[in-house]
């Protein structure tokens, strides 16, 4: 059902209400139409506007054939004050239905100014709300550059810290390498100094040995130098020779002696260059150290200045 076959519905069924003494009431109509009481009642309002332009009461419409004049008069009296009473009526429910939709319209154009004020406010608050976004915008823009910067720093000192971890590393290595290397010179020279003790020392001892049996030889050969002192002679020349040839054998060998202690102490330096060598890396490492420390400080600080933010 169109909006049109609506309104003469709605005006059909009013004209009857009200032909039959009732004053139509846009819910009763609504039921009957099935339809919302606010479509119905817009139609209403506009048959009342125009139910004095359409219903014209006139003594024309009372001709009554047939009648007796005496009753006809009667029944147009009867007729006129209905008539009458009727637009009273109908008076009376304009001037209400007048009343209803003036207050109707103050109230309407009271709601109207305060959603035109709420209106202002929203937009007002809208507008705030929008400066504030932006501001927002703005900071988190430049809390993402500052966010950005701070990654590139960490990423940075990162790979410095993984530098310096792997140089220390390498130094760590190095200088193990270096400890047992040390160790093992160390030992072996130790053992090399007491293997050479030990031969010069049984060398020693046996040429003592020897030395002493020789000078006992001799000893007793100048005991019978009287009854063999040619043969004595001639056997002291080669003792003595031979003994000579121990002297140079015994000092050949001090000299030996001499050599490795010269050498001992050439190692023992070498030792201690080593040993300043070490001194170094250890200095050069806890350097490294203490600037790992400073690096993760710093990683920890910037860590916790971006939770923070």
């Amino acid at each position: 059902m169109d909006t049109e076959q609506v309104k003469l519905k709605v005006f059909e069924l009013a004209d009857e209400s009200l032909l039959a003494g009732n004053y139509p009431q846009a819910e009763e109509l609504a039921e009957k139409l099935e339809r919302s009481a606010e479509d119905v009642g817009c139609f209403l309002v506009q048959w009342r506007s125009e139910l004095p332009q359409r219903v014209v009461f006139t003594d024309r419409d009372l001709r009554m054939p047939g009648m007796p004049d005496t009753l006809a008069q009667s029944f147009v009296r009867i007729w006129h004050q209905a008539v009458q009473e009727a637009h009273s009526r109908v008076g009376l429910s304009r001037q209400r239905a007048d009343i209803g939709a003036e207050v109707e319209k103050r109230s309407t154009d009271e709601a109207l100014l305060k959603s035109q004020h709420l209106q202002q406010e929203l937009e007002a608050r809208f507008r705030e709300q929008t400066l504030k976004l932006e501001e927002s915008l703005e900071q988190i823009k430049g809390l993402n550059a500052e966010i950005t910067v701070l990654k590139t720093n960490l990423s940075s000192e990162t790979n410095a810290r993984k530098k310096e971890e792997t140089t220390r590393t390498a130094l760590d290595h190095e200088l193990a390498q270096l400890r047992k290397a040390h160790d093992d010179a160390r030992r072996m020279f130790d053992q090399r100094i007491k293997d050479e003790q030990r031969h010069m020392l049984e060398t020693l001892a046996k040429e003592e040995v020897d030395t002493r049996y020789y000078r006992n030889a001799l000893e007793k050969a100048r005991e019978e130098s009287g009854r063999k002192e040619s043969e004595l002679t001639r056997e002291i020349h080669d003792l003595q020779a031979r003994i000579a040839r121990k002297d140079v054998k015994i000092e050949t060998l001090k000299s030996q002696v001499k050599s490795q202690e010269a050498e001992l102490l050439k190692m023992r330096q070498d030792n201690a260059v080593m040993q300043r060598d070490m001194t170094k890396l250890n200095s050069q490492l806890l350097a490294e150290l203490n600037k790992n420390k400073t690096l993760r400080s710093k990683g920890k600080r910037t860590t916790r200045r971006d939770a923070s933010q």
